[in-house]
């Protein structure tokens, strides 16, 4: 019988780590994410990969996490974590703070389960193709207002990927929260030229 895995995650800025700690049992092994970006995918996490190494070795027989979106920001990354640790490894995943169990004690998926799964399968296919249509609509009208700038030569690199990098998906998101150019640079250790690019793009977006 493996051990139970208490997983958390915190970004490196703003957040408690107070409620996710207070939830933890003696006997429990804890895997710590810490400032670490909820859009950066979970197999890419340090603790997250490391959970998921340890569930496929059988040394974890049950993960704990205090709520579902610690596992990811994005419907397609938590599904795609539930999918590998109870669908392939029939590891349950608790959340505590929604009362979700993926698996009951016989191993097999609860109702609860297979509802959040097909919800997230239609979410995360639906955002895929809302944001897809909505970056190429904003390039269509930057190029009918003659601001759209393309791509520099030699790069294979479009808007929607430019955004979808971790650190300028961070940029977007605290530009959202109102923080300024200088606040961000400090926080995130970046240029204000990157900051500025970030703006941009999403300007161009927005105005579509």
């Amino acid at each position: 019988m493996g051990a139970t895995a208490y997983y958390m995650r915190t970004s490196h800025y703003l957040q408690s780590i107070g409620t996710q700690i207070d939830r933890i049992e003696a006997d429990w092994i804890v895997y710590q994410d810490e400032g670490i970006s909820g859009r950066i995918p979970f197999k890419m996490r340090p603790a997250g990969k490391k959970l998921l190494d340890d569930v496929s070795t059988g040394k974890i027989s049950k993960v704990v996490t205090l709520r579902i979106d610690r596992l990811g920001r994005s419907t397609q990354d938590i599904l795609e974590t539930i999918n590998k640790i109870s669908m392939l490894h029939k590891v349950p995943v608790v959340s505590i703070n929604e009362g979700i169990t993926t698996l009951n004690e016989k191993g097999d998926i609860t109702p609860m389960t297979g509802l959040l799964t097909n919800i997230l399968s239609s979410l995360s296919e639906f955002f895929y193709h809302t944001n897809r249509e909505k970056i190429m609509a904003g390039v269509e009208r930057a190029k009918l207002l003659n601001r759209y700038k393309g791509r520099k030569t030699g790069s294979k690199e479009d808007m929607d990927k430019f955004l979808s990098k971790p650190k300028n998906a961070k940029i977007k998101e605290l530009l959202d929260a109102k923080l300024g150019i200088r606040s961000i640079s400090r926080v995130l250790g970046c240029s204000p030229n990157l900051i500025y690019k970030v703006k941009e793009q999403v300007a161009l977006i927005d105005a579509a």
